[in-house]
């Protein structure tokens, strides 16, 4: 599904071009015309067929189709070079990559996003960076809530555990009273007979 809604994005953004909104002052909208990412010559030798857009999302359409087990040998494999850091990013982008791959993969964003021309820079942020952060943000939030709930059920548990062990303490002392009821009524009834 979310590669559905990138390649959407990434062919929009192709031919499409962005109306301004005119609500409040909002400073103008550049438009990019076509999607050739790279701006220098030397971000092309860098960045060779990354420098189009097109190349991105075949690139992140194909990383979808195997598994995370599969992207990560892919992961492993690449060195250190930008062009291969960011297929190491792009590969960290599935649905089934971990947390701590994908947070390693915003690291390598932000090692990369300082060397690119600013149109893939900006590209980068918008389709891969701030999705990718938004989901850490939500297993961040998810684990979170997770450990409050085992910790609120443990609680919960020793309460229920308390609150037997006093009924049960009540229960008895109920039965001692009663008893105690009992002897001083035997009592009084042996007084009365006598």
């Amino acid at each position: 599904m979310r590669v559905v809604c990138i390649a959407v994005m990434l062919l929009s953004l192709s031919g499409c071009q962005l109306l301004q909104n005119n609500f409040g002052s909002q400073a103008p909208i550049e438009t990019s015309t076509g999607t050739y990412l790279c701006e220098t010559d030397s971000a092309l030798e860098t960045y060779e067929e990354f420098c189009h857009l097109r190349a991105w999302s075949e690139f992140i359409i194909d990383a979808d189709q195997v598994t995370w087990t599969e992207r990560n040998a892919s992961v492993k494999s690449l060195g250190s070079e930008p062009k291969q850091k960011l297929q190491k990013v792009l590969l960290s982008q599935g649905i089934d990559t971990p947390y701590i791959n994908r947070l390693r993969a915003q690291k390598w964003l932000t090692e990369l996003k300082s060397g690119m021309d600013n149109k893939m820079a900006q590209v980068l942020q918008l389709m891969i960076e701030e999705p990718s952060q938004q989901m850490l943000e939500l297993e961040s939030a998810i684990s979170i809530l997770s450990q409050v709930n085992t910790r609120q059920e443990k609680s919960i548990s020793e309460l229920q555990e308390t609150v037997n062990t006093r009924t049960n303490e009540i229960q008895k002392q109920r039965e001692q009273v009663q008893q105690l009821l009992q002897i001083e009524a035997n009592m009084s009834d042996e007084k009365r007979s006598n």
